[in-house]
């Protein structure tokens, strides 16, 4: 009888996701964000998938594709809905409030805390451009919304997307998800976050702000 044709592991699935695709990703988040991109090997990855190193080129043709796919897989939901944000018809200041829960919201539902990508010296590489223009496209929507408050000359307007990041120093990188995403809450630490945004600015906070916030979450759900 003919063996099987493909490309085999060495054991058993011993990650998260639906696919090999998705479980090198897995393995590859919690590497780099514990030990760094230059100490990580393409080896160590394929090791802990499971699989072999042959296999993992078979899917991503280099450790820095990987990066960029984890560097782009954050970024990319944000600047969606940073641009959705910036379009609809509210007052600034819950517009403002909802983006930063919203973030800091999608930067605690995921399992590893990819936002340490962001503080890597490898990120600043122009290989990954791609990254870095969704990001400034992210922090001038939020620059945008916040000079609507207190003026386009006025330097706290950049503040409110860095306290937005924050939440990366906050939050533990144990493989567990600190907030799930769900319909129906915000996590405390986003709320509290969304709070000092506004705070900084010297602006009030609006009136039923999480329930209008997650009702603005749904619409752009459907």
């Amino acid at each position: 009888m003919a063996g099987a044709v493909g490309r085999p592991r060495k054991n058993n699935s011993r990650r998260r996701g639906n696919t090999a695709r998705e479980e090198i990703l897995d393995a590859s988040a919690e590497l780099f964000t514990t030990q760094g991109f230059a100490t990580t090997s393409t080896h160590q990855i394929a090791d802990a998938v499971g699989i072999r190193q042959a296999s993992l080129y078979y899917h991503f043709p280099s450790k820095t594709e990987i990066f960029l796919a984890l560097l782009t897989s954050t970024v990319t939901p944000s600047t969606a809905l940073a641009a959705k944000f910036e379009e609809i018809d509210v007052p600034a200041p819950l517009r403002l409030w909802a983006l930063t829960a919203a973030e800091c919201r999608l930067l605690l539902s995921t399992r590893w805390n990819v936002g340490r990508l962001y503080q890597l010296p490898v990120a600043s590489s122009p290989e990954f451009s791609e990254y870095h223009q969704q990001r400034t496209q992210l922090q001038a929507v939020f620059r945008s919304i916040a000079a609507k408050i207190v003026g386009p000359d006025d330097p706290r307007a950049g503040l409110p997307f860095h306290i937005a990041l924050s939440v990366i120093e906050m939050r533990p990188n144990d493989g567990v998800a600190p907030e799930p995403l769900s319909a129906t809450r915000l996590p405390s630490l986003a709320i509290m976050l969304a709070d000092a945004a506004l705070a900084v600015l010297g602006a009030p906070l609006p009136e039923n702000r999480l329930e209008r916030t997650l009702e603005l979450l749904a619409d752009m759900d459907s």
